[in-house]
């Protein structure tokens, strides 16, 4: 059975990566022995797949944006960590305020204090994830 060059030229990948039936393999090398084109494109086939041809302007845009990527989410992660402690902040504080200072019968203080300090720790935090934004996009610029 004689097939057609483009036939044999869509199933020379198949062919070069061994996952053809027999009966394709067979055929495909029936037809290498007979066309010396066919055989020059799996030659030209082994010879792109085993080093590659890749311009220098894809490898330059592909590592643009894998930089930009990255930068980008460094920025992402500051920008949500900042919204994030804010916003703990200001529960700390406003909790505290809501849940008040009581003193029991007995003449004992009963205050949430702890919330005072993790409020701080949490502007702490936005201080510091609002300078690292800054910085960020100052590199950006």
């Amino acid at each position: 059975m004689r097939l057609s060059c483009e036939v044999i030229r869509d199933l020379l990948p198949l062919y070069y990566d061994k996952i053809c039936s027999k009966e394709s393999s067979s055929l495909v090398e029936e037809h290498l022995a007979k066309c010396p084109q066919c055989a020059d494109e799996l030659q030209k086939l082994k010879m792109n797949l085993k080093s590659p041809i890749i311009p220098d302007e894809k490898i330059n845009v592909m590592k643009n944006i894998s930089e930009r990527w990255k930068r980008d989410k460094r920025v992402s992660f500051t920008k949500g960590s900042m919204l994030v402690s804010a916003l703990a902040a200001a529960i700390c504080f406003i909790t505290y305020n809501v849940i008040g200072v009581k003193v029991l019968p007995d003449g004992r203080l009963v205050e949430p204090f702890a919330l005072i300090p993790i409020g701080y720790i949490f502007v702490l935090v936005f201080i510091i994830s609002l300078i690292c934004n800054l910085v960020f996009l100052k590199k950006r610029r």
